[in-house]
């Protein structure tokens, strides 16, 4: 900790800074997949005690982090679902006028009826 009080952010290993995941640009967040397997790691070595104090706050810190981005890209996510299920409820739905036409195509008008003895095959 910094004398403010703060938690000093020179982690040096692998995955404790964004961008620093293996598989992942320095400067870029990680893919889901890669935030959920890292978390998974901070977790397994927190439960294992193989995090020094000294590092014990920078992990927390990133899993907390890590967390956050997971919440939100699941978020982004659920929202663009949510819009093509809409689209696809929407393009499926028929549109009134176009039944009205269709209704008044199939309905026998006037002139279709049958006269009287129409039904008289002699």
């Amino acid at each position: 900790m910094s004398e403010e009080g703060t938690v000093a952010s020179d982690a040096t290993e692998p995955g404790t800074e964004p961008g620093t995941e293996p598989g992942t640009e320095p400067g870029t967040e990680p893919s889901y997949e890669a935030a959920i397997a890292e978390l998974e790691r901070i977790v397994t070595d927190l439960q294992n005690d193989e995090v020094g104090v000294d590092e014990l706050a920078a992990r927390v810190a990133r899993g907390a982090r890590l967390v956050e981005l997971c919440r939100e890209r699941l978020r982004r996510a659920e929202l663009a679902v949510d819009e093509v299920v809409e689209a696809l409820r929407t393009a499926s739905e028929p549109d009134p006028a176009d039944e009205e036409a269709v209704a008044a195509s199939i309905r026998p008008s006037a002139d279709d009826r049958p006269e009287p003895d129409d039904d008289v095959l002699f």
